[in-house]
């Protein structure tokens, strides 16, 4: 695929092959430029993501109470008020206070500037000065929960093992489908371009034209994922170099091969009779 990828960016001729390649082998293809897009995606959020995420779990497990879920109430190993702050995410707070049974108001959350606010028997949200009641009074009566620092460690060691995964999976596959997508797009802008400069491609033809000619604007996305600070005009970059690989694509496939047999030279005109 590396060959292919250097051809579709260097080498316009290349995509005389491309128009006529396998089904199959168009979707590796997709499959390698979506791989080096979560490539750099995952390098991002290994750097970016993953320490927030780890803060946040030593957080929990070094700042909250220790606490009991049984019978529908909620106790805290500090039953009194307990205000927890994020040491990171400014405004990210939370308040615990078990001894408490009456409901939390929208004032009162606004009041306190927290995000969360949890009693003995219920967990408030707030969102935009609204308030989301969480009812906990129906929990199990069977199997009393402690959630302390080992949990909030397994928690952790889950989160890792499905959020990362389903994450990379999710964008590979938007990625892939982003890429058939606009192919179909600029497959259709092709076919004007196609009968414009006389090329004979049908639309099959120029839907893989098209997608090897998004290698570079797929190459730039995957960059930008990995800068601290987004490509400029990348999001109206993209097209134009999209097009303009196009454009070549679908004159380099046009163009007779080296291989294809030449025109017949013109005779020569009878000598004249002296």
């Amino acid at each position: 695929m590396l060959p292919d990828m250097l051809d579709s960016l260097f080498r316009p001729a290349a995509y005389r092959r491309f128009c006529g390649e396998p089904s199959g082998r168009a979707a590796a293809y997709v499959a390698f430029l979506s791989v080096i897009f979560i490539g750099a995606l995952g390098l991002s959020v290994k750097l970016r993501l993953a320490p927030l995420f780890d803060e946040t779990f030593t957080w929990l497990e070094t700042s909250m109470p220790t606490l009991r879920v049984s019978n529908g109430l909620i106790t805290s190993s500090t039953p009194g008020p307990v205000r927890i702050e994020h040491p990171t995410l400014k405004g990210v707070a939370l308040e615990i206070d078990t001894t408490r049974k009456d409901p939390i108001t929208p004032k009162e959350m606004v009041g306190l500037k927290v995000r969360a606010f949890l009693t003995s028997n219920a967990l408030y949200l707030e969102n935009d000065g609204a308030v989301q009641a969480l009812d906990l009074s129906h929990a199990s009566e069977d199997r009393p929960t402690v959630i302390d620092a080992q949990a909030y460690k397994a928690m952790q060691r889950a989160f890792d093992w499905v959020f990362y995964p389903a994450l990379l999976l999710t964008f590979f596959l938007l990625f892939a489908a982003s890429l058939a997508f606009f192919a179909s797009i600029y497959a259709l802008v092709g076919l004007l371009v196609s009968s414009l400069s006389g090329a004979d491609l049908g639309y099959a033809a120029l839907f893989r034209i098209a997608l090897h000619a998004q290698t570079a604007a797929a190459l730039l996305r995957s960059l930008d994922t990995t800068l601290p600070v987004p490509i400029p005009g990348l999001l109206i970059a993209s097209p134009i170099v999209s097009a303009v690989y196009l454009w070549l694509g679908i004159r380099g496939a046009a163009r007779p091969g080296p291989d294809a047999p030449a025109a017949p030279a013109p005779e020569a005109p009878p000598a004249a009779s002296a």
